[in-house]
């Protein structure tokens, strides 16, 4: 979490994932394809809780499981089985206890006793299986608690906060770095300066402020010992470490500010990539361990819905040109003579084709 709040590329590009999976809307359908206009559940989109809108309660989500790999939510189980409320808990205040059946535990609730939840005041409160959402993102290793995907970023988040460290000290304490010289000479050569000249340059350099000219009646010259910032190559840093996070997370560099910038047509190619290939793939995986934690899945299926979004929508122009080039083609056959039956014009000219 600390993380989170003092690096801000690695929160940009968590607020980023987040905010992308939190524009879906949600659609409910029952295992025919039919969809569902009437259900607790949905009534449970419309208000999650007195603070929240459900695209709040995902981006909570999204964030938690960014940040632990671990996600959870108060939602009780009322009368009837009927859930009416859900709270987004922050991951970092949740004990989880295990029943400690291990290998012989069949079912989530065997597996898992309760959790144990603690306010900011240190008052704890514990919370049973069936009123808490549990979303993980799998390790690979850990069916319960996985190691969270930060932990693999350790070096490159350390890297970042320290080129903001040298930066800062070079822009705030440091200023120019060298040597002050005596020019002096005499028949003998360099004349050395006195203790006394010495250190009253020194307690002068000390007081002055890093904008202040130092003015001193020894004759002096200025040997620069400093490296150009340039030749560090902070920035080139900052980018490599800032590039290991954004592909942990699955997004693109496209989507963040950049010195060299990109053009619209990358911009939303990568837009679109990054829903096809991790957005919409991740809220869905998050909908059905939803239904699946609240016993609905053998009847409902519960869809992200992302196809409201401009970026996903095919591009006008190009629909034009198709729809153009379909006609002149449909044109070209019948000015060969070839009778075509309605069936066969609707299929060569495509008009009820979901791609567009």
């Amino acid at each position: 979490w600390r993380l989170f709040v003092e690096i801000p590329e690695l929160r940009a590009i968590i607020d980023k994932r987040a905010e992308m999976m939190s524009a879906n809307k949600p659609c409910l359908y029952n295992l025919e394809g039919e969809k569902i206009e009437s259900h607790w559940l949905l009534d449970l989109f419309r208000n999650p809780n007195a603070m929240q809108s459900w695209s709040d309660v995902v981006y909570s989500l999204s964030v938690q499981d960014a940040l632990y790999s671990n996600a959870f939510a108060y939602c009780p189980k009322r009368s009837f089985d009927i859930r009416n409320l859900i709270v987004p808990l922050p991951a970092n205040k949740i004990q989880i206890n295990l029943s400690g059946k291990k290998l012989q535990a069949m079912d989530s609730e065997d597996l898992i006793t309760n959790f144990k939840f603690t306010y900011d005041d240190d008052s704890k409160e514990t919370i049973d299986w069936e009123d808490m959402v549990y979303l993980t993102t799998d390790d690979g290793m850990n069916i319960v608690k996985p190691i969270s995907r930060i932990d693999s970023l350790k070096f490159p988040l350390s890297n970042i906060k320290a080129q903001y460290h040298k930066r800062n000290v070079l822009l705030e304490n440091i200023g120019a770095i060298g040597i002050l010289s005596t020019q002096s000479n005499d028949m003998g050569g360099a004349i050395p300066m006195t203790p006394e000249e010495k250190t009253t340059i020194r307690n002068d350099w000390y007081r002055r402020s890093k904008d202040e000219l130092m003015i001193t009646e020894s004759q002096v010259n200025w040997q620069p010992m400093s490296y150009p910032t340039k030749d560090l190559m902070l920035f080139e840093e900052l980018s490599a470490d800032k590039m290991a996070i954004i592909d942990i997370f699955g997004l693109s560099v496209n989507l963040f500010s950049t010195e060299k910038g990109a053009t619209f047509s990358n911009v939303r190619d990568s837009i679109r990539m990054v829903y096809t290939d991790t957005i919409i793939p991740e809220t869905q995986s998050m909908y059905n361990s939803l239904m699946k934690q609240w016993g609905l899945d053998q009847e409902y299926y519960l869809k992200a819905d992302f196809g409201h979004l401009p970026v996903l929508q095919v591009d006008e122009k190009s629909k034009a040109e198709v729809t153009k080039l379909k006609a002149e083609t449909l044109e070209k056959i019948a000015g060969l003579g070839v009778n075509l039956s309605e069936e066969e014009i609707r299929i060569l000219t495509s008009l009820n084709n979901e791609e567009y």
